[in-house]
């Protein structure tokens, strides 16, 4: 790397859905650069990718720079080399050079993001979970409460996946205001489907809930695998029943 030019990784709310990461190029060196390039590859994630946009790097400042990372490689063999930032970039004279580095990662940002993408590729080969297609509503005891299936279903493969709660959201949360949805289900080839509605309200009324949601309808589930495996799997709806959710939202709370 050029002397004084450090590089770390780090995400933002909005880099999960997506899978980006952003790589955070520091300069330390009294002159400006502009990286044309910045590249991050690791055994854990297939292929290399990059950003290529050229991008100024102030004396004393920080730049994060947006890559979308490969397919997660979720068996890889026991010694794992670490992640490598690559740069290249180009100095106030013209001159052009390169640099590689492994990045700082304060965060634990790549354990977290394997971890997440392997719970979640080991529990879709035993089952398809999945939310509903459309919201319901209906009043109960004079609240107007949304309805919502979530569905497990079995691909056939060997294996089980327990799935004890669904967790609330920033957005929403259970019609009986407590921490999740019991769901309690045990998936496998052998349980047939497996669904449960899910009673929603709004986890809070303050218009910036819908305004400035990020994760709010994505649906955290705590998920036990028989291999011993255990963790957080994210399922998301559809824009149509986004849009159907932040509707109610805003009917609920008589926006």
């Amino acid at each position: 790397m050029p002397d004084g030019v450090t590089v770390s990784v780090k995400q933002y709310r909005l880099d999960y859905a997506p899978r980006a990461l952003q790589v955070s190029v520091r300069n330390e060196s009294p002159e400006p650069i502009v990286v044309t390039r910045a590249s991050f590859d690791s055994p854990l994630f297939d292929g290399t990718t990059a950003w290529t946009r050229r991008t100024e790097v102030p004396a004393g400042a920080t730049r994060d720079l947006r890559v979308m990372l490969g397919a997660p490689v979720c068996d890889p063999p026991d010694a794992v080399a670490p992640p490598v930032v690559g740069i290249e970039f180009e100095t106030p004279d013209g001159a052009a050079g390169s640099g590689s580095a492994e990045p700082a990662d304060p965060f634990d940002t790549v354990a977290k993001v394997t971890a997440g993408d392997c719970i979640a590729e080991h529990t879709a080969r035993i089952a398809d979970i999945t939310a509903g297609d459309a919201l319901r509503t209906e009043q109960r005891a004079g609240e107007l409460v949304a309805l919502l299936d979530l569905t497990a279903r079995p691909t056939g493969a060997q294996g089980v996946a327990r799935v004890a709660t669904a967790a609330r959201t920033t957005l929403l949360g259970p019609a009986d205001r407590s921490t999740g949805w019991d769901l309690g289900w045990a998936a496998s080839a052998a349980s047939g489907p497996l669904s449960t509605s899910l009673a929603i309200v709004p986890s809070n009324c303050n218009p910036h809930i819908v305004a400035e949601d990020k994760r709010g309808t994505f649906f955290p589930l705590d998920v036990a695998l028989d291999d011993g495996e255990t963790g957080t799997v994210f399922v998301g709806v559809s824009d149509a029943v986004r849009e159907q959710l932040y509707a109610y939202v805003g009917e609920y709370c008589g926006w």
